[in-house]
C-alpha cells in the first residue's frame, strides 16, 4: 500500500528541529494547530507535499510523540492515512485509534486532537470544503441542507479505502516523476473529490446511492421531464400542476418526497447546473451575458448571487478559467 509515497520527498516543505518553525510551517501548509512534545525527546519534523487544484497531499512525521490540537478547521477536510506507528484521533465527541494502514477523517465544524507515538507518520489529503461541497451538489443535482460530515474512521479493507490508497499512490508517482500542470492538477483534484464522496461513508451517502432513474410517481416524473425540456423558459407551478393533473400542493409534496426538494428549488438547481456546464465549456468570444440570455436568464444580479452561493464564485470567474 502506498509504496511510492517516498517520491514526495522530492517535494520537501520542511525539515526542522525548531518548535516555532515547525508550528508555523505545518500551520501554513496543512492547517492552524499547536502541538506539545509528550516526552523529553528532541523533535525532528519532516513535511513533504504537493498541491493540485483544490487539494494537497502531505507526508508528515514529527519524529517524536506529540499531542496535536487542530481547532475548528472550518474551511477544509483532512483525510489521514497512518503509514507508520500509531495515533489516536479525536474529532468532536468521536475518537478512533489508528494503526499502520488505517484511514481517519477530520471534517470541519469540530475540533480535532491527535496523539501520536514517536514512529507515527501520516499521509494527509487536504481538500477545500467549498470545492467538496460543490462537487457533492453536482452529484446530487441540488443544494445542500446541512454540512458534509464523514465518518471519523474507515475500514482500511473497504473497497472505497483501497481505491483511495491506489489513487494516492498514483499521485505520488505522478508528481515524483515531475509531471504536473494546471490541467492535470484540476482534473486530479476533481476526480479525488468525486471518489471521496462516492466511496467513503458520510451523511449524504444514502442520498448518493439513490438511483436518479428510480421509478417516480407519474405526476412527479411528468413534471420533472417537462422542467428538463423547458429550462430556458419561465415555468410556473400552476402550469406544472395543470399539465400533471394535480394540485400545486400535491405536486410540492411529490417533489419533496421523491426528489428531496420543492419544485421551485429543483428548477433553480437544474438551471444553475446547466448554465455552470455551459460556462465551463464557453465558446471563444462568448460572454457571461451571452450564455445567460441563451438560457433564458434576464435577472443577472439575482442569478449571479444564487450561482455564487452554489459554486463559490461568480459566473464570470468560471468562464474566465476556461479561457
Amino acid at each position: 500500500m502506498l509504496n511510492d509515497v517516498h517520491l514526495l520527498e522530492r517535494h520537501s516543505l520542511l525539515s526542522s528541529t525548531d518548535y516555532r518553525e515547525i508550528k508555523d510551517k505545518v500551520s501554513h501548509y496543512l492547517c492552524p494547530h499547536s502541538f506539545e512534545v509528550l516526552r523529553d525527546e528532541s523533535v525532528y519534523t519532516q513535511l513533504n507535499g504537493v498541491f493540485f487544484g483544490d487539494s494537497a497531499l502531505l507526508d508528515l512525521r514529527y519524529g517524536a510523540p506529540v499531542d496535536i490540537n487542530i481547532g475548528d478547521i472550518a474551511d477544509q477536510y483532512l483525510f489521514r492515512i497512518t503509514l507508520q506507528g500509531n495515533c489516536e484521533v479525536t474529532h468532536g465527541k468521536r475518537s478512533a485509534a489508528m494503526q499502520s494502514g488505517c484511514l481517519s477523517v477530520s471534517s470541519p465544524f469540530a475540533k480535532s486532537r491527535i496523539t501520536t507515538d514517536g514512529e507515527c507518520r501520516n499521509l494527509i489529503l487536504r481538500v477545500a470544503r467549498d470545492a467538496l461541497e460543490t462537487q457533492l451538489q453536482r452529484l446530487l443535482g441540488r443544494s445542500l441542507r446541512q454540512e458534509v460530515i464523514f465518518d471519523i474512521s474507515v475500514d482500511h479493507k473497504a473497497a472505497g479505502a483501497i481505491s483511495l490508497y491506489h489513487t494516492l499512490d498514483y499521485i505520488c508517482r505522478l508528481y515524483g516523476s515531475g509531471v504536473e500542470g494546471l490541467h492535470i492538477d484540476r482534473g486530479l483534484s476533481d476526480y479525488l473529490m468525486q471518489m471521496l464522496l462516492t466511496q467513503l461513508p458520510h451523511n449524504y451517502s444514502a442520498d448518493l446511492r439513490v438511483d436518479s432513474r428510480a421509478p417516480l410517481p407519474h405526476h412527479v416524473k411528468r413534471a420533472r421531464d417537462y422542467i428538463e425540456e423547458h429550462l430556458n423558459e419561465p415555468i410556473s407551478l400552476a402550469t406544472l400542476g395543470e399539465l400533471c393533473g394535480v394540485s400545486i400542493r400535491t405536486l410540492q409534496n411529490g417533489f419533496n418526497q421523491f426528489l428531496h426538494q420543492p419544485p421551485v428549488e429543483y428548477i433553480r438547481d437544474r438551471r444553475l447546473a446547466v448554465i455552470h456546464e455551459a460556462l465551463t465549456q464557453g465558446r471563444a468570444g462568448e460572454t457571461v451575458t451571452d450564455i445567460l440570455l441563451r438560457h433564458g436568464i434576464n435577472s443577472f444580479g439575482h442569478f449571479s448571487s444564487a450561482y455564487r452561493q452554489r459554486y463559490g464564485c461568480l459566473p464570470s470567474e468560471t468562464l474566465r478559467r476556461q479561457s
